[in-house]
């Protein structure tokens, strides 16, 4: 568990986002699980992924990322769905062959379906159990631990932020 940062926290941490991203026009919206107080924020980004030196042609995917706060893990999450021109999903396998900076023999340990924390539906995740690890250092330093951590790993599921984001880091 995370010293001094809780759901509130990543409540503040996400409004933050919301606020640059609505005035830089970058696409996150908020979404309210109806009856509760769980927030998550959600983006969609078309991306082509490719793979260096293999067979495999390129392809242009619809991603849906979503960082909301897992309870059990008292963490955020980076979760997302990706979707092929054909309207179906990428499978977890499918995403790790166009993925060569994923240790291979940690595959399940890195990325993994999980429920989404908040919808209660399968989504793909950087699996939470070591987010504590890299979130912590920012939790005293950081304007937005949030962002800092979302720059530490999104790049390793194509989320890329704006300089913008980076005066909360």
């Amino acid at each position: 568990m995370l010293e001094n940062f809780n759901e509130d926290n990543f409540q503040k941490n996400i409004k933050e986002i919301l606020r640059i991203s609505n005035e830089y026009r970058d696409g996150w919206k908020l979404h309210q699980k109806e009856g509760t107080k769980s927030i998550y924020i959600t983006k969609k980004c078309i991306i082509t992924l490719g793979v260096k030196h293999v067979d495999m042609p390129n392809i242009t995917v619809t991603f849906e990322y979503h960082i909301a706060y897992h309870k059990s893990y008292c963490v955020p999450i980076l979760a997302f769905n990706i979707w092929k021109p054909d309207g179906t999903k990428l499978t977890l396998e499918e995403f790790w062959k166009y993925n060569s900076q994923f240790n291979t023999d940690s595959m399940y340990d890195t990325l993994t379906q999980l429920d989404h924390p908040v919808l209660q539906t399968p989504i793909l995740t950087l699996h939470p159990c070591r987010t504590h690890e890299v979130i912590q250092p920012f939790i005293e330093h950081s304007k937005n631990p949030v962002v800092s951590w979302l720059t530490t790993i999104g790049h390793f599921v194509h989320l890329e932020l704006c300089q913008a984001y980076l005066k909360l880091c």
